[in-house]
């Protein structure tokens, strides 16, 4: 009997402690948004989204001085909480905009992925990722 309770016991310990939860993984990304010369572009329209109808993760900001894009809140490193690729579009200018560049960033697990969107002068028909 004493062995049916030290059966119990540590079968009950290895239950509990055995099947937690993992930890959630977080996946940064921060974007740069420059010129054909490398010069950082300032107040270009930044969104990065899931390249689908409805898409859940979706970005959205302004560039500064230095060409970092920036939320609402001025915060420039943006965090999602599962493994997804993002299509990412900069832009300046009105409705056709002057300078325009895309591109795509997969985000990896525990860690930063910067990347930099070089915009171009826009050309009708031809701008697309």
């Amino acid at each position: 009997m004493k062995y049916f309770y030290l059966f119990i016991l540590t079968s009950s310990l290895f239950f509990i402690y055995g099947c937690e939860r993992p930890e959630n993984s977080s996946f940064q990304f921060s974007i740069k948004v420059v010129d054909e010369n490398g010069v950082p572009i300032q107040n270009a329209s930044v969104q990065a989204t899931a390249p689908v109808l409805n898409a859940i993760p979706n970005f959205t900001g302004q560039t500064g001085v230095d060409g970092i894009m920036k939320d609402d809140e001025g915060l420039s490193l943006f965090e999602y909480n599962m493994p997804a690729v993002l299509q990412v579009t900069a832009q300046k200018g009105g409705s056709p905009p002057v300078v325009f560049g895309c591109g795509y960033i997969k985000l990896q697990a525990d860690s930063v992925v910067n990347m930099t969107i070089v915009v171009l002068p826009y050309v009708v028909g031809v701008a697309g990722c």
